[in-house]
């Protein structure tokens, strides 16, 4: 916790206490961090707790809260044990407040939201459940909300702890007890546990503007020891005048005493209604492939744009339709005409990647129109603003296909042009992307354009001083070494391997023991392409990052054994003496050479003062350029 500065203590409850927090070295970021702590016997218990729980950080899904770091505390004043699990904090409302909003006014949940929030727990709980992880815990105030349509599980429960009986005595006598399956209270949880509280989610949303909070509760303890109860659900719907959705054969399935009797959400997914719900929360999970006769198809698409992105629209569920109309979209991308919808072709095309995940050639063909409309914007200076639903579509891709060399070769340089923009990079961040991206370096390190788009991302997700994944981060080093030692001919590889390995280094992910190889290993790299100034340009800051940080790195610089670091910057110099971008970066790696006395004899020696003169020379009127020489010229003549 010591990195950690609580801002907000919230309610408490029996299984724990919840902090909002901040990191202590950011004070001014605005990142916040959702702590629950949780009391544990000793510390058996503890690492027990902890090593469950660690499976939760791997958990990637749209409909889930992602954990950043898991870890175990003492707490001095009280002399307690704690297991710690952290969230990024959302700042969203939970399911319980919209429910009692609605109760409140009294109100109907709409039946769009109710569709939306059964498709993504659905596909939430199948996704968890597969893995044969379970919520434990779920109920409303689990769940949080944005807006009304979109919903994400939170707060986890671990067997460990769940079935701590003294814990377990006190959650009992609270209200969320109602939430709970009748074996959980023998401590006794499974995948049909999750089921069940879903069921009386569903079922306190679906009556909450005929039903008061005491009256739901009551519902649903009547309901855990004679389901016939259920039956009161259907009167209670047509006095409310409720739509017409067939939830109540749905609440039938989940509400089954008997666990062996209950659904599971591997089978509710085969449920019609419930595959309407997966498409409505444009679920992965649910595979039906919908036809269009090929003459109506290309009727609809003889017009223009407007008209081309309209048919998209209305049959986004027809594999052969998208794959046609993205053929006609690839005709006008070029065009000016295009450039007011550039955004929406981003938008429809990644939503119909998502939905027609099966179809392998509309994967390549929408990745490879997509490169095409991001380039058009760049070159345009087209602003285009993406949102979350549309990064975390692409992840899922990355995801899904993370062993396709072919479509991981689009797929990267898509992540690439994203990632320059500092809130992408730091969503992709935050969604765990490092650990994908190094996971494809390892898998494919020859191939010469992912391991050049993946390290530029790297960069992208390294760069920021607010990085949360640093773990991630620190065992990248070796992954992107081997990546250079791999392509050190490679201009485009190099450049950004050796830019990855600057914001490393930068941002404190080298070792003691990775100075020196990485020293060399970049001078081999500057040798070998001092045709390339963008390369020649981040090598030299990449070796100025080195330097600042050991003087082991500043000695071996100017002592290799295949030629002094001195005589490198000389040749980089001439190579582009008139080159402001490259000079400033010379200049920059100049003045970490000259802190140390050793380095700075072998300078003198070579009339480096002589550089800097004519460097100044060339350039006065780059105030950057003049103050990094003038600096090293001062401490050179002192």
């Amino acid at each position: 916790m010591e990195k950690y500065e609580v801002l907000q203590r919230l309610q408490p409850g029996a299984l724990g206490t919840v902090l909002v927090a901040g990191l202590k070295a950011e004070r001014n970021a605005k990142d916040r961090f959702v702590i629950k702590q949780v009391e544990c016997i000793d510390e058996k218990q503890a690492n027990e707790a902890l090593k469950e729980a660690m499976g939760l950080l791997q958990l990637h899904h749209s409909s889930i809260c992602a954990y950043k770091e898991m870890f175990v505390t003492w707490d001095n004043e009280i002399s307690s044990l704690y297991l710690c699990l952290v969230m990024q904090h959302s700042g969203q409302v939970d399911l319980s407040s919209l429910i009692k909003t609605k109760r409140q006014k009294p109100e109907k949940i709409a039946d769009v939201v109710l569709l939306k929030f059964l498709g993504q727990m659905v596909d939430a709980l199948f996704y968890i459940h597969k893995q044969n992880i379970f919520h434990r815990n779920l109920k409303p105030s689990n769940i949080l909300v944005t807006g009304e349509t979109s919903f994400k599980l939170c707060d986890f429960g671990t067997e460990t702890l769940m079935t701590d009986e003294w814990k377990w005595k006190i959650r009992v006598e609270e209200n969320c007890k109602c939430w709970m399956a009748p074996e959980a209270f023998s401590f006794s949880f499974s995948d049909k546990s999750d089921i069940w509280s879903l069921g009386c989610i569903l079922l306190d949303m679906m009556t909450c503007f005929v039903l008061n909070a005491e009256e739901i509760t009551l519902l649903l303890q009547d309901i855990r020891r004679d389901t016939s109860h259920l039956d009161r659900v259907l009167s209670l719907m047509e006095i409310g005048e409720n739509s017409s959705l067939p939830l109540f054969p749905v609440l039938s399935m989940m509400l089954q005493i008997q666990p062996s009797m209950r659904t599971t959400a591997k089978d509710l997914i085969d449920v019609p209604f419930i595959g309407e719900c997966l498409i409505v929360a444009s679920s992965s999970v649910i595979k039906q492939k919908k036809s269009l006769a090929s003459c109506v198809i290309d009727m609809f698409l003889e017009g223009g744009i407007g008209s081309i992105l309209e048919f998209m629209q209305a049959f986004w569920d027809v594999e052969e339709a998208q794959a046609k109309a993205m053929q006609h979209l690839a005709h006008f991308v070029g065009d000016k005409s295009a450039l007011p919808y550039l955004l929406t072709f981003t938008e429809l095309i990644v939503f119909a990647l998502k939905t027609h995940t099966n179809c392998f050639k509309l994967q390549v063909d929408g990745c490879s129109l997509l490169l095409e409309v991001l380039s058009q914007a760049l070159e345009q200076d087209v602003v285009m603003v993406l949102d979350e639903n549309v990064i975390n579509s692409l992840l899922e891709i990355v995801r899904r296909h993370s062993e396709d060399e072919e479509l991981l070769s689009l797929i990267c340089p898509l992540l690439m042009m994203i990632s320059a923009d500092e809130v992408v990079a730091e969503n992709l961040r935050k969604a765990g992307l490092t650990s994908d991206l190094l996971s494809i370096l390892c898998n494919f390190i020859h191939n010469e354009q992912i391991c050049h788009t993946s390290c530029a991302v790297l960069w992208s997700l390294a760069v920021s001083e607010n990085s949360v994944d640093q773990v991630m981060l620190q065992s990248a080093v070796p992954i992107i070494t081997a990546v250079i030692q791999e392509h050190l001919q490679n201009g485009a590889v190099l450049k950004s391997a050796c830019s990855a390995l600057w914001a490393l280094s930068l941002q404190g992910f080298l070792t003691e023991n990775d100075y020196e190889p990485t020293t060399v290993l970049l001078m081999d790299a500057l040798r070998m392409n001092l045709e390339k100034p963008m390369l020649v340009n981040n090598t030299c800051l990449a070796l100025a990052s080195l330097l600042r940080l050991s003087e082991i790195a500043a000695l071996r610089f100017i002592t290799d054994s295949k030629g002094s670091g001195i005589n490198l910057i000389k040749d980089a110099y001439r190579f582009y003496c008139d080159d402001p971008q490259v000079v400033e970066s010379i200049c920059v790696l100049i003045n970490e050479m000259v802190q140390y006395d050793d380095v700075m004899l072998d300078m003198l020696s070579q009339q480096m003062e002589e550089l800097l003169s004519e460097i100044k020379s060339r350039f006065p009127s780059s105030m950057e350029i003049m103050t990094l020489a003038d600096t090293a010229l001062l401490k050179l003549q002192e």
